[in-house]
């Protein structure tokens, strides 16, 4: 059999993912006036469960009459549900601010228990309204019931949106596709939960009539086969064959006409599809290196020849196999300026991200602006370089010290100025967090300040061999 012919079940498996990203972004641009979102999302689930069950595989016309349809009913719905998720909201937003350690366990689960049902209910009551025709009483109850019956089920996609989250993250690069194709194929598993769910809902209510072969209509629906629903569709089957005729009757002009008109779309996003999909494993798998080396520029810049000279050229430094191993140099950070009182002002929001990195070993060295240097040198976390600046003959005004946590007196990350040091005793008790950079090793890696008052050295505390170090401070001053 041929994979690549258009009815085949490969190919029709890409065009039901291909309708369910075409759905997903279409929700998501009729969701945005925020009021809409309860009938975008029911016109959404109106096509999905169609294009699961194979039935015809059309998305704009029945998303349109859906969404006009039930768009009443699902805005009810939808500003109803506003309530018990801004409610859990707020409650989690007290756990985080009060400590889980100050919170009874019984209550977290409690409180997640009814996340869970808030967040299954969201998912499914949109689904029921497009299948059924109910009340709005009877839709809720239904969505509960249902949540509850498949918990598992729904929390295992749940689980599957939130690994594509994390996977976002790690790959930030990729997150356009990632949240694309991630949301896509959990989608597509929740709409067949929902098919069979609600195959074995409808089964239930039939009335039991004997069939010409003597067995009841609710024992033939009971099966695990989908079963086509309305009648006014076509299948998927008789779709391509009634394509097959329409075509073989058309000169080719006409054909690459009904292409166009039909299929150039899908044929594109499943071209990106798997362009994407090679792209990425090859990226994550195949062309993964190991980083030796990483550093961040906080509130500096560098020229294009400056980038190249602290990554790639890095490398005859650092590393013995340049094709396993690269160095990295990340992007600068963002700060407020105020023009008026021409003060830089540290982002907080970013200072949250960047000290778990820290943490985690992301950065080995940071270069930072000299008018920055007494905010990010207290995050208190980087190495001595007395030795370094020592052997590299840095003068004593280009010399940031700080006193370290074990001093005497105990105090945490005091800063002690190359002017304002006191005597034998003071350089005894201090030691090196930051060297700053000369006019001619900033120019020779291309560093540029954007305040203009120099920049600074500092090398973070993590598990590298002293020898690395060693390599990065020959190579970063020219030694």
């Amino acid at each position: 059999m041929n994979i690549f012919k258009f009815d085949s079940p490969v190919m029709n498996f890409i065009s039901k993912v291909t309708d369910m990203v075409i759905l997903n972004v279409l929700c998501l641009i009729m969701s945005l006036p925020i009021v809409t979102f309860g009938a975008a999302y029911t016109a959404k689930y109106y096509v999905s469960m169609k294009i699961v069950k194979g039935e015809e595989s059309a998305v704009f016309k029945p998303y349109f009459k859906s969404f006009k349809e039930n768009f009443k009913q699902s805005t009810k719905a939808w500003l109803i549900l506003l309530i018990p998720m801004v409610l859990v909201a707020l409650d989690w937003v007290w756990i985080f601010n009060k400590g889980f350690k100050n919170v009874g366990n019984v209550y977290l689960i409690l409180a997640g228990f009814f996340s869970c049902i808030v967040i299954f209910v969201v998912m499914t009551i949109f689904p029921f309204i497009a299948r059924f025709e109910i009340t709005l009483k009877e839709a809720f109850k239904g969505a509960v019931i249902f949540s509850i019956l498949n918990f598992i089920k729904l929390l295992l996609i749940v689980a599957l949106e939130i690994i594509t989250v994390i996977a976002s993250i790690w790959y930030a690069r990729w997150l356009p596709l990632l949240l694309l194709f991630g949301t896509t194929s959990a989608f597509y598993f929740l709409n067949v939960v929902l098919v069979k769910g609600f195959n074995r809902l409808e089964a239930n209510m039939l009335k039991p009539e004997e069939n010409e072969e003597g067995e009841s209509a609710k024992e033939a629906a009971s099966e695990e086969s989908y079963t086509v629903l309305r009648p006014d569709e076509h299948t998927l089957k008789g779709k391509f064959e009634a394509e097959k005729e329409t075509v073989k009757g058309l000169t080719f002009k006409e054909k690459l006409q009904f292409f166009k008109d039909y299929y150039l779309v899908k044929t594109v996003l499943i071209i990106l599809a798997v362009v994407f999909a090679l792209w990425f494993f090859y990226d994550a798998f195949l062309g993964k290196k190991e980083t030796v080396y990483s550093g961040g520029l906080l509130y500096c810049n560098v020229t294009d020849d400056g980038m190249k000279h602290l990554t790639d050229d890095m490398l005859a430094a650092l590393a013995d196999n340049t094709r396993k191993k690269q160095v990295n140099l990340s992007n600068d950070m963002s700060f407020d300026y105020d023009e008026e009182e021409h003060e830089i002002t540290p982002d907080p929001s970013q200072d949250q991200m960047l000290f778990p990195m820290i943490m985690a070993g992301y950065y080995d060295y940071f270069i930072v602006d000299a008018a920055l240097i007494d905010h990010y040198e207290q995050f208190n976390c980087y190495k001595d370089l007395s030795k370094y600046a020592v052997k590299l003959g840095i003068s004593e005004e280009n010399i940031y010290y700080a006193l370290p946590e074990s001093t005497e007196d105990n105090v945490d990350n005091e800063k002690i100025s190359g002017e304002d040091k006191q005597g034998k005793d003071a350089k005894e008790k201090t030691y090196i967090n930051a060297i700053k950079l000369s006019d001619e090793v900033m120019g020779q890696n291309g560093i540029v300040s954007r305040s203009g008052e120099g920049a600074y050295l500092l090398l973070v505390n993590n598990n590298n061999e002293e020898a690395l170090d060693d390599a990065f401070i020959d190579y970063f001053f020219g030694e």
